[in-house]
């Protein structure tokens, strides 16, 4: 349940928020619950080349106790179309019922704390725009999966990473060349475990996505392109996940007031991938679906 109210006058907003949140997980023999209560606060302010966020919060789990988070983001316009952004922020995360008490959980799993930094450089000017942000997260206990262990399962277990840093640069952009809107991201990472150097499990250092569309006789035709370096399946980074690259198609058109006809393929090529050692991934598959915005 989330009961959520805002405040405007002129430049200035403030936020409140009060949320409750109750888990339950069934699956014989486990019958396990919790709930969560928290108090949030925000204050928001835009006013000539400067905006400024700052936001406060309380989470009291019934597990593992009361945690207080916050971040404060700024931007400065310094010239037509240029702005600068910085960021700063803590964050929490506990673990799910199912990462400790299902067959591949650990009961022992301690929650997230994490400290974030964030700088950026942004440009926008008649539909382009292009953006590079720098960040460092510095994260105690990640919860990842590992190697089998405490847990019930041969096949690895849920885990706490002690400390992990992910630092890395997303460069990102987009342009309309004639009819064709092109967009972009790069993103260029280093999550690793900061015990042993390390690359994180299931995570890759290098991805590119790339999207293009244009209109044709009322529709909006698409394709995007995702690109991903290899990744490691193990915490020793033994295990290997090969690179791939994936196409997908999309097209879409007004049918009605309010109403969207919606087609797509993904992975048109059928590439055989794998994001986790032993576990398949669709391969080629086509969706239709209608989209009411009233």
């Amino acid at each position: 349940v989330l009961l959520q109210n805002e405040w405007r006058q002129g430049g200035h907003l403030v936020t409140a928020a009060l949320e409750r949140r109750e888990d339950h997980l069934t699956n014989d023999p486990i019958d396990q619950s919790r709930h969560q209560d928290a108090i949030a606060l925000g204050y928001g302010y835009t006013g000539g080349p400067h905006t400024l966020q700052v936001n406060l919060r309380h989470d009291r789990d019934s597990e593992f106790g009361g945690q207080t988070t916050g971040g404060v983001a700024y931007g400065y316009s310094f010239a037509p179309g240029w702005r600068v952004t910085g960021a700063v922020g803590t964050a929490f995360r506990v673990p799910t019922l199912y990462q400790r008490f299902s067959e591949y959980g650990y009961g022992g799993l301690q929650p997230e704390k994490s400290r974030n930094l964030e700088l950026g450089l942004h440009w926008a000017d008649h539909g382009s725009r292009f953006g590079i942000v720098a960040y460092r997260n510095r994260v105690t206990d990640l919860i990842t999966f590992g190697a089998a262990g405490p847990c019930g399962s041969l096949y690895g277990c849920y885990a706490n990473t002690g400390r992990a840093v992910l630092r890395g640069v997303t460069i990102s952009g987009a342009h309309k060349f004639g009819p064709v809107n092109l967009a972009g991201s790069l993103d260029l990472q280093d999550p690793h475990d900061a015990a042993t150097g390390k690359l994180l499990a299931r995570r890759a250092k290098r991805i590119l996505k790339l999207n293009a569309d244009t209109r044709v006789a009322g529709w909006t035709l698409g394709a995007e392109w995702l690109a991903s370096s290899k990744r490691y399946d193990n915490a020793a980074n033994t295990n290997v996940l090969g690179g791939y690259g994936l196409v997908n198609l999309y097209a879409s058109t007004t049918i009605a007031r309010e109403w969207q006809l919606l087609a797509r393929i993904d992975n048109l090529g059928d590439k055989a991938y794998q994001l986790a050692r032993g576990y398949a991934t669709p391969g080629r598959s086509f969706y239709v679906g209608l989209r009411w915005s009233p």
